[in-house]
């Protein structure tokens, strides 16, 4: 056996396995997929960019609106912490409980 065979074989055995993880990443970072099903943040670093502050909550920032993988959302409304997992479709949670609606 040459030594070029066990790395074709290994080569052939991990391809469907990187196929599915790339098909998997590609649907999941779609963005209209996170329209589709909301999108839950808890830290700021994630945004891509921020308006001015139109007030404070809780000791952060109340940003006008947001923007996330593209998409802008404006500042809908405040809600609970523990309510962040009922984050509906179009919106976006920011901590510490604020829901941002996609335009």
């Amino acid at each position: 056996m040459d030594p070029i065979s066990p790395i074709v074989f290994g080569a052939l055995l991990a391809l469907p396995f990187h196929l599915v993880v790339r098909r998997y990443v590609a649907v999941h970072t779609d963005p209209a997929l996170l329209r589709e099903k909301g999108v839950v943040i808890v830290h700021a670093r994630a945004l891509e960019t921020r308006s001015a502050p139109i007030g404070e909550y809780m000791g952060s920032p109340i940003w006008g609106s947001v923007t996330f993988k593209g998409m802008v959302y404006r500042f809908d409304r405040v809600v609970r912490r523990r309510d962040r997992d009922l984050t509906g479709p179009g919106e976006l949670y920011l901590d510490p409980g604020f829901i941002y609606r996609v335009d």
